[in-house]
């Protein structure tokens, strides 16, 4: 079975008419916020870089999160697209 990159399915939702990205969340480590975690809306993100990816916040400001902090990518039913065994939680 491949690997599953981060990166490759973000450009994938970014690039792809098929793909929705709005049906897509990012769960996130982010120290300082309820349970050190946040999301995103993948509709929000703006661009992929090599070690994250961008997006607009909801207060206008431009944040960078490397993939190493991504938690779960989920679609908006629910199912988990990708879990990362660095964060989870038992």
């Amino acid at each position: 079975m491949p690997k599953f990159r981060i990166r490759d399915f973000l450009n994938k939702l970014l690039w792809d008419p098929r793909e929705d990205p709005s049906e897509y969340t990012v769960v996130y480590v982010s120290r300082g916020e309820p349970g050190d975690r946040a999301s995103v809306n993948c509709s929000r993100i703006v661009r992929v870089h090599q070690r994250g990816f961008e997006f607009i916040s909801e207060s206008g400001r431009l944040v960078y999160i490397p993939f190493h902090r991504v938690a779960v990518i989920r679609k908006s039913d629910g199912v988990v697209v990708f879990r990362s065994p660095r964060h989870s939680r038992p």
